[in-house]
This record gives structure tokens, C-alpha cells and sequence, in this order.
């Protein structure tokens, strides 16, 4: 039996790449935050930071740029795909030690901006990593890597999120940042041990801006040919809104109700790994069994409803009822909800990915699928960044139970791409 060393080598670098995609993350949508909220800044504050992800909404642009153009020098010696993904690491790397130095001296604008462009390379760095991913992969590896991938991601965001947390509360929340810059640079070393994907031969290709537009336009037209496209883009901006809505204001939530920063780290972040992963394999399993037009209801009522556990927690936030593991008080209140909102959102994302790749042409892959995640993401930026507001006005309990009626328009889209798939 021979071993396919390559082939395995593969499946440890997508892992690898996963943490270094899912780590900015929780970094700039929720440990931000904390640290803005124990600075001093207010609640409308803190929720309008859910923009700095708005340059995940621009990946449509930029992703048929990336796969044109070569980084000068670097893509000649390590390869384009490998140049481009250690380019945005560094720059990633840079923006994040700036962020440390804005924290320390709690400068609003000097945070904002440097989370802004850890934004921005961020979702470069995405862009890359899916094209990667759908590139060095044959059609029977792609489950098992893109489930890897996710297991990176969300470990790269307990990293960020949970780690940083605890980390906090032993440190000051600069140290904290520059332990982030230097895990980023650490796995940027796996990138220079990568499988290039893209030819070689792609390098010396005519490689012009009238040629990058007729890509673009090649690959956004033949998605605007298929039946009913407007009603999927709005069903993919409205799939993760009520998620989005609520989940950007929980780590204020719960640290305004009492909650430790430990407790929050342990319960929040590394429990709630688990609980994701979770959620992850019984969303694979449900893609595989049911057809996914049904699974996709349950997806998107089980991120609803899922919004009531933490409307529980703010309307009976006195009525704590503590267990001890490993010489550590947890509430269970926090735990049962942690866990259900956890679950519900680690089959939203699979049966997302499922539903967002079974719309792409192969032919324009990496490009379609960026403008399909760009839009998904409009959620957690524009439409969620009023956040902060409602839960200033409305208050906690209304506030989630607000969030829970959101899912309605995801309904309406959906309802109506089933009935018109139906009918045709």
C-alpha cells in the first residue's frame, strides 16, 4: 500500500490555513469589543465596529484581481497562490501590532483604522484560500478538506477570542494583541511549505486589465442567466441576519450581566468550540441524508429560535445555578445556552457552504463564490451594525427577542425560490 505523503501534507496545510482565516475573525467582531467595553466606550459604539467586516462584503471585486494579477518577485519564487496568501499574513501581522500600540494609548481612530485594514487583508487572504482550497483538492477530498478548513477557522477564533480572553485577565490587552501578531507569523511559516495550486505557467500569461474585467464579467453573467438569481442574492443576505444581529452584541451582553472574563473564555469560547464542531458534523450528516432545500428551513429557524436562550439569560440573568468542573464555577444557564446557540450555528454554517457551492460553476468557482460570501456577509456588517442601538433603547430581553423575528425575510426568500423551483 503506498502513502500518498503529499496528499496528507495537503490536508495539514488547509487545517493550518483554516486557523490562519478564522483567527482575524474573532479578533476584530469580538475581542475588540470586550476590550472597547472595559476601555469605557458606550454600546452604540461598540456595535457600529460590526462594519470592519464590510471588506468581506467587497470580496466580489477583488477576487477577480487576485486571480489575474501575480505579487511582483514573490509569485515568481514560491508561487502565486502561496505569494498572495503570505502577503495578506504579513500585512495582517503589521496591522495587528499597530493595533496593539492604538489599544494602549486608547485611541479610537488609530484602532479603528488598524482593525479596518486587519479587515482588509483578512478577507484578501480568504479570497486566496478558497480558490486554493477548490484548486489543490480533487472532487473526492473536498468534504474531508473543507471540514478541516472549518475546524481550523473556528480554532483560529477560539484562538483570538477565547485564549485572548483569559489571556486578559492575567495581562494587559496590548500583550494580548502582540501575542496575536506573533501566532500570525507563525503560520505563515506553513504557507511557505504548501503545495503551490496554480501552474506556473499562469505566470506568464497576458495578464491585463481588459482581460481581468472580461473574466468578471464572464463569471457574473453567467450566474445572472440562471432562473430567479435576484431572489437567491436576497435570500443569501438574509440568511444569517438574525444570527448576526444578535451575536454581535453577546459578548457585551453577557459581560454587562455579570459574567467574568474567565468564565466567558472557558464557557463562551472553548465550550462553544466544541458545541460548533458539533453542529458541524450534524450538519454534514443532515447535507448528505436530506435534501437540502429542507435543511436549509431548519437552518435558518434553528438560528432563530436558537436567539431565546440568550433572551432566558437576560430576563432571568439573577437565578444563577453554578456547577463545578475542574475547581471552576459555571453556570449551567450560560452553558445550556452557549451549547444551543453553538449547535444551531455550526449546521447554519455547513449547510450554508453546501447551499453557497452547489451555485457555482465550476468554471468561475473561486470568483462566484466570493461574491456569494461577500453578500452573505452584508449581515454581520451593514444590517447588524445597528446593533448596538437596539440593545441601548430596547433593552436585553427585547433586544433578543427582536433578533428572533428578524429570520422572517430569510423565509420569504426561501419560500419563494421553492415555490418557483417548483413551478418551473
Amino acid at each position: 500500500m503506498v502513502i500518498n505523503l503529499d496528499r496528507y501534507k495537503n490536508f495539514f496545510i488547509i487545517f493550518a490555513l483554516g486557523i490562519s482565516a478564522g483567527l482575524p475573525l474573532s479578533l476584530i467582531l469580538s475581542t475588540l469589543k470586550a476590550t472597547l467595553f472595559e476601555i469605557g466606550f458606550d454600546l452604540a459604539t461598540i456595535g457600529f465596529l460590526s462594519l470592519l467586516s464590510l471588506p468581506y462584503s467587497l470580496k466580489l471585486i477583488v477576487a477577480p484581481l487576485i486571480d489575474y494579477y501575480s505579487v511582483p518577485i514573490l509569485s515568481k519564487k514560491i508561487g502565486h497562490r502561496k505569494s498572495w496568501i503570505m502577503l495578506n499574513q504579513l500585512a495582517m501581522a503589521g496591522s495587528c501590532f499597530l493595533l496593539a500600540i492604538a489599544v494602549a494609548q486608547q485611541q479610537l481612530f488609530l484602532i479603528i483604522a488598524s482593525a479596518l485594514l486587519i479587515a482588509i487583508f483578512s478577507a484578501c487572504q480568504d479570497i486566496v484560500i478558497d480558490a486554493y482550497r477548490i484548486e489543490i483538492f480533487t472532487g473526492k477530498d473536498q468534504g474531508f478538506a473543507t471540514m478541516l478548513y472549518i475546524y481550523g477557522y473556528r480554532l483560529g477564533m477560539l484562538f483570538s477570542g477565547g485564549l485572548a480572553l483569559f489571556l486578559a485577565s492575567k495581562i494587559s490587552w496590548q500583550a494580548v494583541y502582540v501575542v496575536m501578531v506573533f501566532a500570525i507569523l507563525f503560520l505563515a511559516i506553513f504557507t511557505v511549505f504548501a503545495t503551490e495550486s496554480k501552474d506556473k505557467q499562469f505566470l506568464h500569461s497576458k495578464q491585463n486589465l481588459a482581460s481581468a474585467w472580461l473574466f468578471i464579467c464572464r463569471a457574473y453573467r453567467d450566474f445572472l442567466q440562471k432562473n430567479n438569481w435576484h431572489f437567491v442574492l436576497l435570500f443569501i443576505i438574509f440568511f444569517k441576519l438574525t444570527d448576526a444581529f444578535a451575536g454581535s452584541m453577546i459578548m457585551p451582553f453577557l459581560l454587562d450581566i455579570g459574567y467574568s472574563k474567565q468564565e466567558l473564555a472557558v464557557v463562551l469560547k472553548t465550550f462553544g468550540l466544541f458545541a460548533t464542531l458539533g453542529g458541524v458534523f450534524v450538519g454534514a450528516i443532515l447535507v448528505k441524508k436530506i435534501n437540502l432545500n429542507k435543511i436549509l428551513y431548519l437552518a435558518v429557524i434553528l438560528q432563530a429560535v436558537s436567539n431565546f436562550a440568550f433572551f432566558y439569560l437576560a430576563k432571568f440573568q439573577a437565578n444563577y445555578f453554578t456547577i463545578n468542573f475542574l475547581n471552576f464555577g459555571f453556570d449551567l444557564h450560560l452553558l445550556i445556552a452557549v451549547l444551543v446557540e453553538n449547535i444551531s450555528g455550526g449546521i447554519g454554517d455547513v449547510v450554508f457552504v453546501a447551499y453557497l457551492s452547489s451555485l457555482c460553476n465550476k468554471q468561475f468557482s473561486a470568483t462566484q463564490y466570493a461574491l456569494f460570501s461577500s453578500l452573505g456577509s452584508l449581515a454581520r456588517s451593514l444590517l447588524s451594525s445597528s446593533s448596538g442601538l437596539y440593545a441601548t433603547h430596547l433593552g436585553w430581553s427585547n433586544f433578543f427577542i427582536f433578533s428572533v423575528f428578524l429570520v422572517i425575510p430569510a423565509l420569504i426568500f426561501l419560500a419563494i425560490l421553492n415555490k418557483k423551483s417548483f413551478n418551473r
